[in-house]
């Protein structure tokens, strides 16, 4: 499932590329994981790309609507934009070039030729470029809200974890409540948003703190440290554009490359970067949790 890093990496990509283009064309190919009236975009001219939690929001100028965009466990945005060039040869020979850009689930549909079996939403733009909404197993959703839902979403979202609003105070308040594994109290959405299973486990070995602890057992100081570690691994994962599957990252500059610095996901039966024992895994509500035995306490 794509991460805060992940989620935050797309939207700011596509800020950048779809800032000013105007929707003339929208396809619904998978009506079950759309809400909404899609020609009421038609003729919107897009203002903003953002995001919320895990969800990616596109705004439109004199439009009060909001297109909302969760990518769940396998959704992906990719954007397509085709430019021809004519090369002078010895005959002229024009030459089409591809600018895509392409988050979430890592798949080869971030390179193939699309629409594709898995493309649920199709968005067609006044230059002909094209935004895809793929999502092999339909668990995403398109929705377009108003105001008044937004508020109300906004009102019960906890603080993400690279708002200002949350702060150490916070963070020791929600863990001196809880008597859940500390791990589990991470991962939790409703406490803080945006902590996934990579990033939660990293941060546990960068604090050495074992994941199976006790919330409420943790003391200031390892709260203190717990707090900076969640922060320090979600803005290394944002600033490596997040993670991606190796065999996606290098394609067309596709794909993050924060798998390069993992101190723990998905190693075990590998050294500890720090001390040099065996990292473990073992399940924790359901999801592969990963430890330095030696560490991590």
């Amino acid at each position: 499932m794509p991460e805060l890093p992940e989620v935050e990496t797309i939207a700011r990509q596509l800020n950048e590329v779809l800032v000013g283009k105007i929707v003339s064309q929208m396809t619904v190919y998978r009506e079950k994981i759309f809400s909404g009236d899609k020609d009421v975009l038609i003729g919107k001219k897009i203002t903003k790309v953002s995001r919320r939690a895990k969800v990616v929001g596109v705004e439109f100028e004199g439009f009060e609507d909001v297109v909302q965009i969760h990518l769940k466990m396998t959704g992906q945005l990719i954007f397509v934009e085709k430019t021809k060039k004519t090369q002078e040869l010895k005959t002229d020979k024009t030459q089409v070039f591809e600018k895509r850009v392409a988050g979430g689930h890592p798949s080869v549909d971030w390179t193939n030729d699309l629409p594709s079996k898995h493309t649920r939403v199709e968005i067609i733009f006044d230059d002909d470029s094209v935004l895809f909404f793929n999502d092999m197993r339909a668990f995403g959703w398109v929705k377009i809200t108003n105001r008044e839902e937004r508020e109300k979403q906004a009102s019960s979202l906890p603080p993400d974890v690279i708002d200002e609003s949350f702060t150490l105070d916070y963070f020791a308040q929600v863990l001196k409540k809880s008597k859940k594994p500390i791990k589990l109290v991470l991962l939790d959405q409703q406490l803080m948003g945006g902590i996934g299973n990579i990033y939660a486990n990293d941060a546990l070995n960068m604090a050495k703190i074992l994941p199976t602890r006790k919330a409420c057992d943790l003391n200031v100081s390892e709260a203190r440290k717990l707090y900076k570690a969640v922060r320090y691994v979600i803005e290394l994962g944002i600033k490596c554009g997040g993670a991606s599957a190796a065999n996606y990252v290098d394609t067309k500059g596709l794909g993050g490359t924060y798998q390069n610095h993992f101190l723990t996901y998905k190693r075990d039966g590998e050294p500890c970067n720090n001390c040099g024992e065996k990292i473990l895994k073992v399940k924790l509500g359901g999801r592969g949790t990963f430890y330095c035995p030696n560490c991590q306490v």
